[in-house]
């Protein structure tokens, strides 16, 4: 009996319960939301002391699905008073968003941003980000933004005037002190917008050049060129050019970060960033620019060389490499940019900032799919690309002589490489470097984009790898003119169907090279394992070879068991006898 009659009491507190925790309206525009951080780690302040949130107007919005309401609002972070000093009238930061929901309404529907400011007094900056190619909104790039740099209602709070009273952001807690109405909205004049193109990144990986500006002999002896630091003259000249990716350091950061490009740096240096105002930058991308050959460190390693025996186990071994160094917080680590900022003294309480969207730079092109399998958003290729021992290599492996042309030899490179990101939906791009043949560097560069390469680069320093600045500059300038002349689809969007895949067996990868490291293989291309590839070989060439005769449009593919989509045709290559 008495827990029959328990039952009505509980469940009219749990009625009550619920009530409590049910949010009040929306906030109406003047709203405002005055915040105090509480840390979320241990005897650490916060690296902010509050926050305020104004809401401002709503706007009619027209977007794919149909006309929808936007909102208006404005983030503040200050910073603690220094002992014995006034409390810093301005804050680190001030961000101006139009959303599809006020940030702190229920996370179950996504908040999707139309547009996005961003005000720094301490710089004297303000810029307006946009993607060239929507038109709307371009955000930093860091893992989760939305949710993590932008303050979210925790549960079961309440709210006053529809203010969420705690709120999660920076890894750290805003506790609500109070809300206020009826403040007034500011206009923003005079905000440069920053048009920014994700889905092109061309530039080099180093911020300096050749003092030279042209070719130095490297036969019969290797020249070291005498390298400069680009200085500020030299940012209009390249960007002008359409290079729109740069390497910066401390000096260097305030000639790029007010241009429509974006930049790569550490967040220390002379002066180092400030956190987390910078990281608000949506055309700062992180410390980390390339994850560098991960294929050729493989092959290299002396710990393993000499016993990696198969081909499978080169691909289990790259993968494992792979994500080893990209989800690590090492020189070329997603989390290399936290572990910076924690050695600096930031408190980033239980937030983890990732910094996601950058590719191998490789020469065993031939590896990209278990690469992009293992995690990597991209892979551009080190393109030292030349006719005669592409011959060569063709000749040997199919006993029948040809001349192909440059865009033949480019193909079979771009096929396996685009063939790799398509199967993830990653990215992929080639790099020029001074091996390149100079006759066919710039057919490389515009092929690839029209192909649908993501990254265009050079290579800047080492003897012969080097590629002069000015020949930089002229490839640049040839892909911003094939780009005004040839737009092509949004690569976000869906890959446009190609006429033929080519699939080899999951494990195997195809190279024209010496496989030497591969130990299952003999030298002399005789043991039954050499066969065996070499008939593979063959047979992937002479489908090559078939779409070069018939001017088709291919990839080469990996046979992992998925569907192979995005083809008319898939051809799939056994080994067979």
């Amino acid at each position: 009996m008495l827990f029959n009659t328990m039952i009505p009491i509980l469940c009219e507190i749990c009625l009550i319960s619920v009530h409590l925790a049910v949010p009040d309206a929306a906030p109406e525009p003047g709203a405002h939301g005055h915040f105090l951080a509480l840390t979320g780690k241990t005897n650490t302040p916060p690296p902010f002391a509050d926050v305020d949130l104004y809401y401002g107007p709503r706007e009619k919005i027209s977007t794919p699905a149909g006309e929808e309401e936007a909102l208006w609002w404005q983030l503040e972070a200050r910073p603690e008073a220094k002992e014995g000093e006034p409390r810093p009238a301005a804050p680190l930061f001030r961000l101006r968003a139009l959303t599809s929901r006020d940030p702190l309404a229920d996370e179950a529907e996504p908040i999707r941003f139309h547009r996005y400011l961003l005000r720094l007094e301490a710089a004297g900056e303000a810029f307006e980000y946009r993607n060239v190619h929507t038109g709307a909104a371009l955000l930093p790039a860091w893992n989760d933004f939305e949710r993590l740099f932008v303050p979210r209602r925790a549960r079961a709070c309440g709210a006053q005037r529809g203010v969420a009273e705690t709120a999660a952001y920076l890894g750290h807690v805003l506790s609500l002190q109070y809300a206020g109405y009826n403040v007034p909205w500011e206009k923003w004049d005079g905000v440069p917008a920053l048009d920014l193109d994700p889905e092109l990144l061309v530039g080099t990986g180093r911020n300096f050049k050749d003092a030279e500006g042209g070719r130095l002999p490297q036969k019969p002896q290797r020249q070291e060129y005498k390298y400069i630091p680009f200085v500020e003259a030299d940012y209009p000249v390249m960007i002008d050019a359409g290079i729109n990716l740069f390497i910066v350091d401390g000096q260097q950061t305030p000639w790029v970060r007010g241009r429509p490009v974006f930049f790569i740096r550490g967040f220390g240096g002379s002066p180092p960033l400030s956190y987390p105002a910078d990281l608000y930058r949506s055309n700062y991308l992180g410390p980390v620019m390339f994850l560098d050959e991960p294929g050729i460190i493989m092959v290299g390693d002396k710990n393993i060389h000499r016993t990696l025996r198969y081909f499978s186990d080169a691909a289990a071994v790259l993968e494992k490499r792979v994500r080893e160094s990209y989800f690590s917080d090492g020189g070329y680590g997603m989390f290399q940019l936290e572990r910076q900022l924690a050695s600096a003294g930031a408190n980033l309480g239980d937030m983890r900032i990732a910094q996601p969207d950058f590719p191998a730079w490789e020469t065993l092109f031939e590896t990209a799919f278990y690469q992009l399998e293992a995690g990597l958003p991209g892979l551009v290729h080190e393109g030292r690309y030349r006719l005669e021992p592409f011959d060569q290599a063709v000749a040997r492996i199919t006993g029948r002589e040809r001349k192909h042309t440059a865009a033949q030899l480019l193909r079979w490179h771009y096929a396996i490489l685009r063939g790799a990101a398509r199967a993830f939906g990653k990215s992929w791009g080639t790099s020029i470097y001074g091996q390149c043949d100079p006759k066919i560097a710039p057919e490389a560069v515009t092929l690839a984009y029209d192909l649908g390469a993501r990254y265009l680069w050079f290579w800047t320093s080492d003897h012969d790898h080097h590629l002069p600045w000015p020949e930089q500059l002229e490839l640049a300038r040839l892909v911003k003119k094939r780009a005004g002349e040839r737009k092509r689809p949004s690569l976000a969007g869906a890959p446009p169907v190609l006429e033929k895949a080519i699939a080899i067996p999951y494990g195997y990868f195809i190279s024209l090279e010496n496989l030497w490291w591969v130990r299952v293989l003999d030298p002399a291309g005789q043991n039954e394992a050499a066969e065996k590839y070499g008939r593979l070989l063959r047979r992937v060439l002479d489908e090559v070879e078939d779409c070069f005769d018939k001017g088709e449009d291919f990839d080469i593919a990996v046979d992992d068991g998925r569907e192979i989509k995005g083809y008319r045709r898939v051809v799939r290559v056994v080994i067979g006898e």
